[in-house]
């Protein structure tokens, strides 16, 4: 194939630019037309009244059953801080002996805390006659209920025993809670009956909070929890029928403006840091909205991996064909591992399969910890996997809008991914790019099970026009999103 001259490259570029922006500005279009609609079917508010005959929202009604943790994340105007503000006021009218702290990581200041807003609540619910309402603390009359507001960056191991005999602890702002803080917090708050709360809006995966909710979800999933464990809801502003006018339309402002910041203030997502996620296409929603599949099934045959040979972790990505689409089973990362160990794992799982390795080129060259001689991809051969990779690696822009056309072009997601695959989802879902550059963040650890997948789809289904050869492998038109 003989090669463009740098002017009509050039040129090229800049027309499928254009075309992609026509496609970007259409799919923005169908998305604002989808919120709209669901706009206007906003539920009402549900009739569901308490003791002290206060509403209560109809995503909230499961925080109200005992449950040791319960979690409310979500986006701005959900009315999450009211609904526990309110119910905190009303444990304590029903529990006059109840001890109740709010907490956050940083509490410099109590006009920083919830206790104006709980104070609020008290008027609001008029049992103003059953509180005394002090400069630090609030306390319930002639009973010996309590409730405090704390930081815990201004507790020690030691210190944090004061809380010991609370029956409840708010956590709030909880995406800025730490694991250290957690892990004095949660043994604390030990009394028979005792529940803690967290309300938060998300900013990244890897937040304390995040992974403890993760953590409780698997252990629910392998039985070794029960359902009175935990409960988490996600809510954002359409879940809100009170949420008033200058809200909403706020919030139409940002979509329309900054559809990454709309998705994390007002959505709840992932904090994307403002520079563009990498994988722009993917959508974290069920086929065909998004590109998860809960119906994907292993047929038994044939199996696709793609595999990054960074040591810590070693990353793979398993697949099967249909026809013009991947479909993603799983997503395996071994910490502090090697190409040995990968292996092994892939022939444990899945015995007795022909299974296809597309891995990093640079295994051709690259040394793993096994004996002197080997390289990544002979360990690959020898332990009787079909290994395909081109001579060297296609340009990293390439490889990413090859996995963005099949995450979604022209209305199609030709790439699924079973719900199962939760690393490569939170990965695909939260890197981003350094700031000022068009190179992927390497420093955030989602970037190991991306290039699997990336090496995968290149070799398997490039999707990106042909326009020049870069070793034995193609390049595309398309620059970063």
């Amino acid at each position: 194939m003989s090669l463009l001259s740098l002017g009509d490259y050039k040129r090229a570029l800049e027309l499928e630019h254009e075309a992609r922006q026509r496609r970007r500005d259409a799919e923005r279009a169908r998305e604002r037309q989808r919120l709209e609609a669901a706009e206007h079917a906003r539920p009402v508010v549900a009739p569901i009244v308490t003791v002290t005959g206060r509403h209560v929202l109809p995503w909230a009604v499961p925080l109200q059953a005992p449950a040791r943790h319960k979690g409310a994340s979500g986006g701005r105007g959900r009315g999450a801080s009211h609904f526990f503000a309110e119910q905190a006021v009303e444990e304590m009218v029903n529990n006059p002996s109840l001890r109740f702290a709010c907490i956050r990581e940083f509490q410099q200041s109590l006009k920083f805390s919830a206790k104006a807003l709980v104070e609020s609540k008290i008027r609001t619910l008029g049992v103003e006659h059953l509180f005394d309402v002090l400069t630090s603390e609030i306390r319930r009359k002639d009973h010996d209920g309590i409730m405090i507001f704390q930081g815990m960056q201004d507790h020690t191991a030691t210190s944090i025993k004061s809380l010991e005999g609370f029956g409840r602890a708010w956590v709030e702002e909880a995406q800025s809670i730490t694991k250290k803080s957690l892990d004095m917090l949660i043994p604390t708050i030990r009394a028979p009956g005792s529940e803690i709360w967290y309300s938060w809006n998300p900013d990244q995966p890897t937040d304390a909070v995040d992974v403890l909710f993760t953590t409780l979800q698997t252990q629910l999933e392998k039985g070794e929890i029960t359902h009175d464990e935990f409960v988490r809801v996600h809510a954002t502003y359409l879940d809100n029928p009170l949420a008033p006018d200058v809200l909403l339309k706020e919030a139409a402002r940002m979509q329309k403006s900054d559809p990454d910041a709309y998705e994390h203030i007002w959505m709840g997502g992932y904090d994307l840091g403002g520079h563009g996620r990498v994988y722009s296409k993917f959508k974290n929603k069920q086929y065909p909205e998004g590109n998860l599949d809960e119906t994907i099934e292993d047929d038994g045959g044939e199996l696709l991996v793609g595999m990054d040979f960074n040591v810590n972790p070693m990353s793979a990505v398993v697949g099967i064909r249909a026809v013009d689409e991947l479909l993603v089973l799983a997503a395996l990362e071994i910490p502090v591992s090697n190409t040995e160990e990968m292996a092994a794992e892939l022939k444990m799982r899945y015995p007795e399969r022909h299974i296809i390795v597309v891995p990093d080129p640079a295994g051709r060259q690259r040394r793993s910890s096994a004996p002197i001689g080997q390289t990544d991809i002979t360990i690959l051969e020898r332990a009787g996997f079909e290994v395909r990779a081109p001579s060297g690696p296609p340009p990293v822009v390439d490889r990413i809008n090859n996995v963005n056309q099949m995450l979604l072009e022209d209305g199609k997601r030709r790439l699924r991914i079973h719900p199962d695959a939760k690393a490569l989802i939170t990965a695909l879902a939260s890197l981003t790019y350094k700031e000022g550059t068009s190179q992927p963040n390497k420093n955030s650890g989602f970037d190991h099970l991306c290039d699997a997948l990336g090496y995968l789809c290149w070799q398997e289904f490039n999707v990106v026009v042909e326009v020049a050869q870069w070793g034995s492998s193609r390049s595309g038109l398309y620059g970063p999103d």
